[in-house]
């Protein structure tokens, strides 16, 4: 293989890992959103003051500061992830490349999480949460007509974060922790021999990177409650191998990147004791996805690519209302801005800005024992993918509309003793 296709791929796995840098506070890019069963319900809105439960301490280790029982959630998410590709277009520098239309690039997924707390005292608790915050799996038939920069695209994380809450004083809770997330991506898409046939690239890396987290809680009132959550970036050192047509030829390589920093700021205000209004917004900063470089053992494989995102934003308002003693209703609803646009949009992360509509229930078993359910859907503006440079690495042009929605289904078990 020549020096474009060993370039090819290289710039390919720089696109996955640059996308792969969500922000682990869900707006935007590849976070996979399905970190709390009862935080689906409301869109999230409320989770950063722990108007749910203790799987809040995703986004605020502080909330289960001064509770008096031991908690222990299971959830489970199915993502139902449908993207449409419409009138997609390619010219590469040997020339048009068509072929057939791949209909539903998305895939379907059940993705768990855990969270468990404890208290220690009567104002310290320790906290344990286990959740995938980043992912995304996209599939193109082998000859759709942007082959050449995307086929199948695999992206997966697992973060470990352990935490400590201590309530400051009877209104103030602060809580810390620290993060150790695993990540890996595999990547394939068509590539060109030095004799101009074509076969299959692929890329595999992976790495640990660790972090920190922290959040505050105050209660204004007994009904009104604001809440601050921070998440850090996260460095990865990721290594791996490039290889073309299995193993045929191949490198290692490795490359830098990085999860960005996000901050949740949220209130819940308690109408009535059966009604609940809670809200948040987050802010994840994507502006740091300017560049990645890619160092390979073999030079050829060596690049650097640049890139231009935004930062990103989700706001959410959402109500809680008392059914009954053993039943509670959740709605929500939800803008989320994306970190890319029209000008950046490319085949492997191929999302756009969007609207949530959402619901939960809570469900009283027993005494100490809850089942919570949500649904989840989301609807996608109408993007393009407008990528009118041939590039030196041969990869081609893209043009073309994407229709995307999202539908997911969440169920937990929850536990107190």
């Amino acid at each position: 293989m020549n020096k474009i296709n060993f370039k090819l791929k290289a710039t390919i796995l720089s696109l996955a890992l640059l996308a792969s840098m969500t922000s682990n506070a869900k707006a935007g890019g590849y976070s996979t959103y399905l970190y709390s069963t009862s935080g689906l319900g409301n869109a999230y809105s409320g989770s950063s003051t722990g108007s749910h439960d203790v799987s809040d301490i995703y986004f605020n280790p502080a909330v289960t500061a001064g509770k008096n029982k031991s908690e222990v959630i299971a959830s489970f998410n199915y993502l139902r992830l449908a993207i449409d590709p419409d009138n997609i277009s390619t010219v590469s520098a040997f020339g048009n490349r068509a072929g057939a239309e791949s209909r539903n690039v998305g895939t379907q997924k059940l993705i768990p999480a855990f969270y468990f707390s404890s208290p220690i005292n009567d104002k310290t608790a320790f906290n344990l949460a286990i959740s995938s915050p980043f992912g995304l799996e996209t599939k193109y038939n082998k000859n759709w007509p942007g082959r050449f920069r995307a086929l199948n695209s695999s992206i997966s994380t697992l973060n470990i974060n352990p935490s400590v809450a201590y309530k400051i004083t009877n209104d103030l809770s602060f809580g810390a922790g620290v993060m150790a997330q695993y990540y890996k991506a595999n990547l394939t898409n068509e590539a060109l021999s030095p004799l101009l046939t074509t076969g299959l690239g692929t890329v595999d890396g992976s790495d640990w990177g660790y972090g920190y987290n922290f959040g505050f809680k105050y209660d204004i009132s007994k009904d009104l409650k604001v809440g601050l959550g921070y998440r850090s970036k996260i460095d990865y050192k990721l290594k791996g191998i490039v290889n073309f047509e299995d193993n045929v030829l191949a490198s290692r390589f490795k490359a830098k990147t990085t999860t960005p920093e996000s901050i949740s700021l949220g209130v819940s205000y308690n109408v009535s004791p059966d009604l609940q209004i809670v809200a948040d917004s987050i802010w994840t900063r994507w502006s740091r996805l300017k560049k990645l470089d890619i160092v390979a053992q073999n030079s050829l494989l060596s690049n650097s690519s640049q890139f231009n995102w935004n930062d990103s934003y989700m706001h959410s308002i959402g109500a809680n209302y008392a059914l009954n003693k053993n039943n509670l209703l959740r709605t929500g609803l939800a803008f989320e801005k994306e970190a890319m646009n029209d000008r950046n949009r490319e085949p492997r992360v191929p999302s756009a800005d969007k609207y949530w509509i959402a619901t939960g229930l809570n469900h009283k078993i027993a005494d100490g024992l809850e089942l919570d359910l949500a649904y989840v859907h989301q609807i996608y503006k109408a993007s393009k993918i407008n990528i009118n440079d041939i590039g030196s690495k041969g990869e081609g042009t893209v043009v073309g509309k994407y229709k995307t929605t999202v539908d997911v289904v969440s169920l937990a078990l929850k536990k107190q003793f």
